[in-house]
């Protein structure tokens, strides 16, 4: 998908600034234009798709009659912020990639749905699951996230539990999955677009979707909502991996989301009690069901440790119990020593 944007403004320091950081961005195409008669005269021809402009580049009010989108720069010195009050408006003076994420999704409610998926990214779903608690599944979701973001994946990390614990190290500032619910139930809104535009940069260069936060939200969603949801991530052309953590408990959302899975990551730990919940595991119709797409990761392992053998599956790591170390700490010791073998995980 590609959108073409003019930048409208004088202050050509700022604009300099502006392109340096979108020009990152391989969707758009961008134009720049520092007197407002010139951007008069090429709206003429309907080009652009967003027109970002400076509302005191011009004393009148500019018309924007061929333009889906115009966005206007909001600043407090602005002189005629006034003339565009039923416009869409972004902080001027904040940090770029805020500015592109507000436009973007901004510009996806516009846009209108697209269903011309990137096919050519071939996107591959792992799941990070465990029937017990205090497994460390999310530790291991974390790590292969990282792993692979480090190996030169396109890597995008999402948690699908009831109750996000990853923001840990992924920073929490949105409801970013309810985001995603709500435009995959939407016809008029770019799916993809929308996710460009909730997506952020996390621990070690992966790139991660904020979970829930609340319980109510969690269980408003439906498990036809979620699977629309990560069926529509895996065809985005977003990633070329997309780790997901998995709820403990197996319900209908989890199931979901387990069923679209291309890798099913079993965390396991050692003890009699442990042990006794695979067992149990392993003689559910989901386990029979998704077998061939399991691989089993041992954590907390120590010597003599001995974990459950209920399961004949490909172990793909056994990680050593690091104690109490911080979060990011054990992620980045998992790494060093190469306690997950990603070649097993996801498998191609």
């Amino acid at each position: 998908m590609n959108i073409s944007i003019a930048i409208a403004d004088s202050n050509k320091e700022y604009v300099e600034r502006l392109l340096e950081v979108l020009q990152q961005y391989d969707e758009l195409t961008i134009h720049v234009y520092t007197n407002w008669q010139k951007l008069q005269t090429a709206m003429v021809g309907g080009r652009f798709d967003v027109v970002l402009f400076d509302p005191d580049i011009s004393d009148e009010r500019m018309t924007f009659s061929k333009v889906r989108l115009p966005v206007c720069l909001y600043s407090d010195e602005a002189r005629n912020c006034g003339l565009y009050a039923d416009t869409a408006k972004v902080i001027k003076y904040q940090r770029i990639s805020s500015i592109y994420k507000e436009m973007i999704r901004a510009y996806a409610e516009k846009a209108g749905y697209s269903a011309d998926f990137d096919r050519s990214q071939n996107t591959t779903v792992a799941v990070v699951y465990s029937p017990m608690g205090g497994s460390g599944k999310t530790t291991v979701a974390l790590a292969l996230a990282s792993k692979l973001a480090s190996q030169g994946q396109s890597v995008l990390f999402i948690s699908a539990e009831q109750l996000d614990s990853s923001n840990c190290v992924n920073p929490h500032n949105e409801d970013g999955i309810i985001t995603l619910v709500q435009a995959a139930a939407d016809d008029q809104v770019s799916f993809p677009l929308t996710v460009k535009g909730v997506m952020k940069q996390g621990l070690n260069n992966m790139f991660y979707i904020e979970g829930f936060q609340r319980l109510a939200d969690y269980d408003a969603v439906t498990d036809k909502e979620m699977s629309d949801v990560f069926d529509k991530l895996r065809r985005s052309g977003v990633c070329n991996v997309l780790v997901v953590d998995m709820e403990t408990s197996l319900n209908a959302v989890g199931r979901a989301v387990a069923d679209l899975a291309d890798t099913i990551v079993l965390v396991e730990r050692p003890g009699e009690l442990p042990a006794a919940k695979v067992e149990m595991f392993a003689h559910q119709v989901f386990a029979n069901e998704h077998m061939n797409k399991m691989v089993r990761v041992f954590n907390f392992a120590e010597n003599n440790s001995k974990f459950s053998q209920a399961l004949d599956r490909p172990v793909a790591g056994t990680i050593h119990n690091y104690g109490n170390l911080p979060l990011k700490n054990v992620i980045q010791a998992i790494n060093m020593n190469n306690e997950l073998q990603t070649e097993i995980i996801i498998r191609k």
